[in-house]
């Protein structure tokens, strides 16, 4: 693949991302609006009131609000301080399928290759597994905002939600965590440059 062609492929990549994240934002926007259109004839009424939260519940959930937006602003600074946004923005994997990265990084977990021609590619999957444990503050930091929030308003329906939320976002941690160790000895066992050099 030429350079020109794989700017093109990446650029192309970047944009399929984006608009997969912008759907999947406007679908949850449209289910959360539905939810609250339908709450009031599903739901007790008890469950979207507000509560009277008292006053160290009220200062907590203050605390916790600043505290998580401080640690989402700081995980951000570094993530562009250190380059992981750049490399990870200008990764060669954009220019090829998701399913294709999905091979890429089941191979990685297990540890195998299965074609000469796969290693750098398979390195370079493996280091941008490794750089994905910059999400982990940033998922804390939204988990504490959100808390912090729920604690100021004492809204039923609102913990119920944070539990759902919550248990999505402990799982994509751990699977980050489990898969940042597994790309790391992939490395050690297959040490060289990460940079695909090819095309896939």
């Amino acid at each position: 693949m030429d350079g020109g062609r794989e700017r093109h492929e990446i650029r192309r990549g970047r944009r399929r991302f984006r608009l997969l994240l912008v759907g999947v934002a406007l679908v949850f926007a449209l289910v959360s609006l539905l939810v609250g259109l339908m709450a009031g004839g599903v739901f007790p009424s008890s469950w979207l009131e507000r509560g009277d939260p008292p006053t160290w519940m009220t200062v907590t959930g203050g605390v916790l609000t600043v505290l998580g937006l401080v640690l989402e602003i700081v995980a951000l600074v570094r993530m562009i301080r250190s380059g992981t946004y750049r490399a990870d923005r200008e990764s060669r994997l954009w220019a090829v399928s998701i399913s294709r990265r999905r091979e890429l990084a089941r191979a990685v977990r297990r540890g195998v290759v299965d074609s000469p021609g796969d290693l750098p590619w398979l390195r370079t999957t493996a280091a941008q597994m490794i750089r994905q444990r910059r999400f982990v503050p940033m998922i804390g930091g939204l988990v504490t905002m959100n808390l912090g929030q729920i604690l100021l308003s004492l809204t039923p329906m609102w913990f119920v939600l944070f539990g759902v939320t919550g248990a999505m976002f402990a799982f994509a941690c751990w699977q980050i965590l489990r898969d940042a160790p597994r790309a790391e000895a992939f490395l050690r066992e297959h040490p060289g440059d990460p940079v695909v050099t090819g095309s896939p």
